[in-house]
């Protein structure tokens, strides 16, 4: 029988599925052409692995067909797919800000190009190997608070090009006369200074 080495993501757990994809296109977005190189395997590769020397054991967990929670990537440039530490260091940081446990930062048996799914290393091997598994991971959400503040900005300032309603137009152009506004923005956000000010200026008028 053949052994199983899989590059499928789709063989991967379904949570841990969805955030592998949303890794790779963050690393791409991020200028790491990242290629997804192993994602499950059989306890019959595994063996080889370790016999090879590319596994410390050779009994299966995190990338066991029967579990799929870990993948393995390198750089997809021929010639350099390991040799880039400026690779490594940006992609295991997008991988860790999702929430993988990254290889790389294992002390005993470094591995690089890994990425795991352990809850915060809550989960250990012996723990997965008996079935007992992590708990769901959740979707990342990749909109970060930079990119959530640049789409305020374009919405905010569309807002304020837009014209005043037919409804509100005749009271803008009294209070702008009676020189409580000097009607920008009609459409736009009112601050609570902006209320205030507007609020101290009528109560002047009398």
């Amino acid at each position: 029988m053949d052994m199983l080495n899989s590059r499928d993501i789709d063989k991967l757990r379904p949570d841990v599925a969805v955030n592998c994809r949303i890794f790779v296109e963050r690393c791409k977005a991020a200028g790491y052409p990242v290629l997804v190189t192993q994602t499950v395997r059989d306890a019959e590769y595994q063996a080889q692995l370790c016999k090879n020397g590319y596994a410390k054991t050779a009994i299966p967990s995190f990338h066991w067909d029967k579990v799929g929670l870990a993948f393995d990537v390198c750089k997809n440039v021929k010639g350099h797919e390991y040799d880039d530490a400026n690779f490594w260091r940006g992609i295991s940081k997008i991988g860790k800000e999702i929430g993988f446990t990254w290889g790389g930062d294992w002390k005993s048996f470094p591995d690089k190009p890994h990425f795991q799914w352990d809850d915060g290393g809550k989960w250990t091997n012996a723990m997965v190997r008996k079935l007992n598994l992590p708990p769901m991971m959740k979707e990342y959400d990749s909109m970060t608070q930079e990119d959530f503040n640049k789409m305020m900005d374009v919405y905010l300032a569309d807002l304020g090009k837009k014209t005043a309603s037919s409804w509100a137009a005749q009271s803008i152009a009294e209070m702008k006369k009676q020189g409580v506004t000097d009607g920008s923005r009609p459409r736009a956000f009112t601050t609570r200074e902006e209320v205030l000010v507007m609020l101290d200026r009528m109560m002047k008028k009398g």
